[in-house]
């Protein structure tokens, strides 16, 4: 148990590590268990409620306690499969791969050309930019 998780309730500690598992925020973890545990999706005011009481006052219940359990134990086990509970992982795409080498590759053109400019200037306009003209030069 590291420094953080020390002083912390170990329900709570299972709430986070599993949260963390499934990659999802703790609220989304409160609404998984509750589906989980009563076979529905709940409703937002009745997950906030409870949430609420887990934010102040660390108070957990058993559905998500329970839960949390569950998704440990399939983690240890290797079972797990998020999507098994509504969780779906998106990978990029491959248009979205595209598009960031593009991006990428523009800024490295441009980085370059900046840089390729600067050594076509003649000397005498580059005396000027050689002085300081921010405050602590004054």
């Amino acid at each position: 148990m590291d420094y953080f998780n020390r002083h912390l309730h170990a329900d709570v500690v299972s709430l986070l590590d599993a949260s963390s598992v499934l990659e999802v925020t703790e609220f989304r973890f409160f609404e998984l268990a509750f589906h989980d545990w009563h076979g529905r999706k709940a409703d937002e005011a009745l997950i906030e409620k409870h949430f609420a009481a887990y934010m102040f006052a660390n108070r957990i219940p058993n559905w998500v306690r329970h839960f949390a359990r569950k998704i440990l134990k399939l983690d240890a086990q290797g079972k797990l499969d998020p999507k098994n509970f509504g969780v779906w992982r998106r990978l990029p795409s491959a248009r979205m791969m595209l598009i960031a080498k593009l991006y990428t590759a523009t800024l490295l053109a441009v980085f370059f050309l900046l840089t390729a400019f600067v050594y076509t200037i003649p000397e005498e306009i580059l005396t000027v930019f050689r002085q300081c003209y921010f405050p602590p030069c004054y």
